[in-house]
């Protein structure tokens, strides 16, 4: 079963999505052993030091083929829980009427952060994809090392140890953003997802532009990430990305090859505050 939300959920957040569900059936116990040669690690950022604004939303379109079958969303912002002010990073993923008669999907999935930190509070996903639906809520607790999953359909829990400093797939994207991607390198990551620990790569390829109908050609770089067991991207196939060349570093462009089709993902707005080429296109600028 394909997953519209994990297709495009993680590229929302910088263009290393998940292209396929896939539930794990038991968690790696995690290690505090140092971290691998070219590890980004550990992701500490405050909000105030991003490169991109709070109340930025990204719009894709979504393609089986050359089909369009889907809009997906994502959006980052303040919000307030028990209290505090935190983060919000909210993706959605809704397919058009006309998918909508084969495999209706509508999918939501949120990060809560810390703005000091960035690290997540609390992770939400609620989906419904054919007949299949979920409410998971796994609540972080970083002081303790642990992880507190729940499960609103049937209500089972579950905790899961964590690593110093472990970020959801949102969370560390998020920071991931405000980090270049070199030539040649391959950077190493871990985070916590579908009740995983999953280590995975970044393949930075090359230089690219790529060809929006609303931006026209923008300069990018194409990765590819990798991870060290299927399940976190594709479980059989593979993914690309194109992310921006400039401060704000977002997915430009997902194709994930796949047995059964090739599924595109393409930028098609942004909006919230700034005054940047994203914000105002060059058509704005001649009016």
């Amino acid at each position: 079963m394909l997953s519209l939300s994990k297709v495009v959920c993680g590229a929302l957040a910088l263009g290393l999505l998940a292209a396929a569900a896939c539930r794990a059936d038991a968690l790696p116990v995690a290690t505090n052993a140092p971290p691998a040669a070219g590890t980004n690690a550990p992701l500490l950022m405050r909000a105030v030091d991003l490169p991109f604004p709070i109340g930025e939303e990204l719009t894709y379109r979504v393609y089986w083929g050359y089909i369009p079958v889907a809009v997906a969303t994502a959006r980052f912002d303040w919000v307030e829980l028990d209290g505090r002010k935190l983060l919000s990073i909210r993706s959605t993923a809704r397919t058009n009427k006309y998918a909508d008669k084969i495999y209706r999907v509508d999918d939501l999935m949120e990060s809560i952060v810390d703005p000091e930190t960035m690290l997540p509070v609390r992770f939400t996903k609620i989906s419904h994809e054919g007949r299949y639906w979920t409410h998971e809520i796994t609540t972080y607790d970083h002081a303790n090392r642990v992880a507190h999953y729940e499960s609103k359909k049937n209500g089972e829990k579950q905790d899961y140890p964590l690593d110093a400093d472990t970020h959801d797939l949102f969370s560390m994207m998020y920071v991931m953003r405000s980090q270049p991607f070199v030539i040649g390198q391959k950077p190493h990551y871990r985070c916590l997802t579908d009740d995983r620990i999953y280590d995975f790569w970044v393949d930075v390829l090359k230089e690219e532009r790529v060809d929006l109908e609303n931006y026209g050609k923008a300069p990018c770089v194409k990765v590819e990430p990798v991870a060290a067991f299927n399940g976190l991207f594709v479980r059989k196939g593979r993914v690309w990305f194109w992310i921006s060349r400039d401060k704000r570093q977002f997915m430009t462009k997902m194709v994930a090859e796949v047995p059964v089709a090739k599924i595109w993902v393409v930028l098609d707005k942004v909006s919230g505050p700034g005054t940047d080429f994203w914000v105002k296109p060059p058509e704005d600028e001649k009016k």
